[in-house]
């Protein structure tokens, strides 16, 4: 270490030691001079060379005094609320912990639920970075003690498989957060104090553990710090941190938002059961509802009222009348508070994406919703509940479990790309979202990495040329865009020391703009199967594994007259048809002649698959009869199969093709993961998706020689019919599940809680059928859990009694009839409209009509009046 960073590092122990006093004396030249043991005209030298550099600033007294900069001082916490008020001195424990000169210490939180833990944790983390403490890369990894405590490789994962192997020795320069460690049993606690005390490693890393205050005094670490409790924070903090959230309403939807001084007297008075976290959910929710109602009302602005917020909320007095006097002194008489949308401030890029996406989603809902001619008010109540859903569900402290998702998929990743690569495309794409308001989904990320993993770490040079008319396209219409993507290449090229072609940037700029066809009509698939619920089982199957609801079912009775089939088909498939056309998988010929009917009448675009399922079982059962010899029986109905699929090649090697912009770099990468973990033996080629008539050439050439089992991509070319299989699918599955990926076959598959039920009501039921019910009765339920949040137990007592009473009414026995008051049916208006809404398939499909006493007894059971 030279003479003058020991100055400097000196400096900054002493700034350290004054801040801990409240004071800042800095020190003078002979300070300097003696604690490096050299002359005083030299330390004098060093001194004003670290002036000239922006590190240090000196006064104009004699003895000249030299302090750390502003430029220096000023860091992350200066924007955080409270940083010099209820937090200070966290704040300074947390810097002290960061630049101790041995290394930095481990930092235990201390705090209640909804005291800004996480905030405060990650506030440390970009302290650090910013300071060059660990690398601005530093890998995250966390043990959430909640989560992982019925885990039972929970030991393994915090202390390894042998000595000096666990959580906090196993990396360097990353980060280690021990979340909620009052989980853990006395011996792992031991353990975690034994670790902390003996390795000499842990200084490499910034180590956090959090609790709860009941059991701070557990894990020794020479730093704990105290968050204290949102609800006992100033007034003038808590004023700043509600204006703070509403600013941010403001900003992501885009509307001015206007609050009476009453409400900001509520909030700040308010006292909230889980803190900062329940705060922030409030005025969310309330923004909501007045930005839907701004919608309904085409104003430009959004205006909070008392019935925005939930009935605890005391809008007229105060629990606490000095809180009360003192954040009345601070509103200082004002009347409203008007929170503009043009504000900018201190939001973290994820915060931001997420309330973008909330406020299109509000906008699309409402939209979808009108267009069924629904009524404003019913529209706001099922949009607000819907918001309310998925905030619970997905709110800010979710965005930390997605994340973390995303750095496990981006650890598969970089098996192949190295992680700085991964790490600079990823910074690239969220500039790119942000700049541009486009959101770039995993398969873009995917492949753009493979494609600059190929170019810049493999050096394949890739040949495939964009031709002139593309080239002048792209420049034309994405200027954009093409500036940012010559600011990243740029970067690249900086750090790899390579010089990116103008081919080669435009290919990059490919990735930022979509250049396939990006039509929204696709075509429909239908089972069209005899019996009873085997096409609809199929299809529920078939959507539930795809993650996707194009699939439709048509189940023949063999009882059921064909002309009634026919009308009954034929409506099906008008309405599913989204004017694509509809793929019909059917098992035997007389669905045929349906179809060809269908299609003459109504000029619907049908094409036909047999699947013979139901003639091989008849043939089999046939033979079964007439036969003894089970291996006779087996080879017979094989070779009838095989004849009856004789226009289909069986004995073609199967293939793969792996697909990328130019043919190559990603699409060899993606061809190389492929042929090292699978285990099927299939051929894999590499091929160019630029230029679409190309590819459809060598596939049709390939088609004669090889099966290609799928295509395999960042998105799908939907050529031949040939199965897609997205880039993501393939990375984010574990290695040993590829095969199963690359097979269509489902890697986790769950169970519905309805299917005991289902199997009971098929000898129970006497007027209902239990196809039926499969077919309406999921999607109902699901409404109703998602809009009610309702727990297990409550969706199958409503979903018993709906059926109770569509075999009571279908079975002509006297309806119950309640009178409901004026009263209660006004207050319950909104669940009145939706669930008589929800209910509308069922009603269709069994030709039978819910009552106001039917659909009030639903909402008793879904309300526990």
């Amino acid at each position: 270490m030279t003479n003058k960073e020991k100055a400097y590092k000196y400096i900054q122990q002493v700034f350290l030691e004054n801040q801990k006093n409240e004071v800042d004396e800095g020190v003078d030249t002979q300070q300097v001079a003696d604690y490096l043991k050299i002359k005083r005209p030299n330390a004098s030298a060093i001194l004003n060379k670290l002036v000239k550099e922006d590190l240090l600033s000196k006064t104009n007294t004699r003895p000249v005094r030299y302090h750390l900069s502003d430029k220096v001082t000023h860091d992350v916490f200066d924007d955080l609320i409270g940083s010099k008020g209820s937090l200070a001195d966290a704040v300074k424990q947390a810097k002290a912990a960061v630049l101790f000169p041995g290394g930095i210490l481990p930092i235990q939180i201390i705090a209640e639920p909804g005291s800004g833990t996480t905030y405060f944790s990650k506030l440390i983390i970009k302290y650090a970075k910013d300071k060059k403490v660990i690398p601005k890369d530093a890998h995250y990894y966390e043990v959430n003690c909640i989560v992982e405590k019925e885990n039972p490789r929970l030991n393994e994962i915090l202390f390894g498989n042998s000595e000096h192997n666990s959580i906090l020795e196993r990396y360097k320069n990353s980060v280690i957060m021990i979340n909620h460690y009052e989980r853990l049993d006395a011996t792992q606690i031991y353990q975690l104090n034994h670790i902390i005390y003996s390795s000499p490693e842990l200084n490499h890393n910034l180590v956090l553990f959090s609790t709860l205050p009941t059991n701070s005094d557990r894990i020794k670490t020479s730093i704990s710090i105290s968050l204290p409790e949102y609800n006992k924070r100033p007034v003038e903090e808590k004023l700043e941190a509600i204006e703070y959230l509403f600013k941010t309403q403001a900003g992501t939807s885009k509307k001015s938002i206007v609050v009476s001084s009453e409400i900001i007297l509520a909030l700040v008075n308010h006292q909230f059961k889980n803190g900062y976290k329940e705060l922030e959910k409030n005025i969310t929710l309330a923004c909501a509802k007045a930005y839907l109602r701004a919608i309904d009302d085409h104003t430009s602005q959004e205006i909070i009222s008392e019935d925005d917020f939930s009935n605890n909320f005391i809008f007229s007095r105060t629990l606490d009348i000095d809180a009360s006097l003192e954040s009345s002194e601070l509103l200082k008489d004002r009347k409203n508070f008007i929170f503009s949308s043009n504000q900018s401030d201190r939001l973290n890029t994820m915060i931001k994406h997420y309330d973008k996406k909330l406020y299109h989603n509000l906008d699309k809902q409402y939209q979808d919703l009108a267009q069924q001619g629904l009524k404003s008010d019913f529209i706001r109540n099922s949009v607000y509940h819907r918001i309310e859903y998925l905030f619970n569900k997905y709110g800010f402290p979710g965005l930390n479990q997605i994340r973390r998702k995303q750095e496990k998929d981006n650890q598969t990743l970089g098996k192949i790309v190295p992680a700085d690569l991964v790490s600079l495309t990823h910074s690239f794409l969220v500039k790119a979202s942000e700049l541009l308001d486009q959101n770039f989904n995993q398969e873009i990320f995917y492949g753009l990495c493979l494609h600059l993993n190929s170019i810049l770490i493999i050096k394949n040079k890739n040949n495939a040329t964009l031709s002139p008319r593309t080239i002048a396209e792209l420049k034309q219409k994405y200027p954009q865009q093409l500036q940012l993507t010559r600011q990243f290449t740029h970067e690249l090229s900086e750090k790899y020391q390579y010089h990116f072609t103008e081919n080669e940037i435009l290919t990059i700029l490919t990735f930022l703009v979509e250049l396939h066809d990006t039509k929204t009509e696709k075509p429909v698939i239908l089972f069209a199967l005899h019996g009873n619920g085997a096409a609809h089982c199929l299809s529920e199957v078939v959507n539930t594994l795809n993650h996707n609801h194009n699939t439709y079912s048509y189940d023949l009775s063999l009882d059921k007259d064909i002309d009634q089939a026919y009308q009954e088909l034929k409506k099906l498939i008008i309405k599913i048809n989204q004017g694509a056309g509809v793929i019909v998988i059917y098992d035997m010929g007389s669905f045929k002649e349906l179809l060809n009917r269908i299609i003459d009448e109504t000029t619907i675009n049908i094409r036909m698959i047999n699947v013979p399922i139901t003639l091989i079982g008849l043939e089999t059962a046939r033979r079964s009869l007439a036969d003894t010899n089970i291996d006779d029986i087996y080879h017979n109905v094989i070779t009838n199969i095989n004849s009856y699929f004789s226009d289909q090649v069986n004995n073609k090697p199967n293939m793969l093709i792996a697909l990328c912009h130019t043919g190559e770099g990603g699409a060899v990468q993606l061809r190389d993961y492929i042929n090292e973990y699978s285990k099927l033996g299939w051929l894999v080629k590499a091929m160019s998706v630029s230029d679409r008539k190309a590819l459809a050439d060598n596939i049709m050439r390939l088609r004669k020689f090889y099966n290609i089992k799928a295509l395999i991509g960042t998105y799908n070319p939907n050529l031949f019919g040939i199965p897609f299989i997205s880039i993501v699918k393939v990375f984010q599955s574990p290695h040993e599940d590829l095969d199963k990926v690359l097979s269509f076959m489902p890697v986790n598959t769950d169970t519905t809680i309805y299917n005991q039920i289902y199997e009971y009501y098929q000898d129970s039921l006497k007027f209902v059928h239990v196809n039926l019910l499969k077919e309406t009765m999921p999607d109902v339920m699901e409404n109703l859990a998602i809009q009610y949040n309702l727990n297990r137990d409550r969706q199958l007592g409503i979903f018993t009694h709906i059926v109770g009473i569509l075999e009571n009414g279908l079975g002509g026995q006297k309806r119950q009839n309640i009178s409901v008051p004026d009263k209660v049916r006004d207050n319950l208006a909104s669940d009145f409209n939706y669930i008589a809404h929800c209910l509308k398939p069922v009603e269709e499909k069994f030709n039978f009509v819910f009552n106001e006493s039917d659909i009030y007894t639903i909402i008793a059971i879904i309300k526990q009046l």
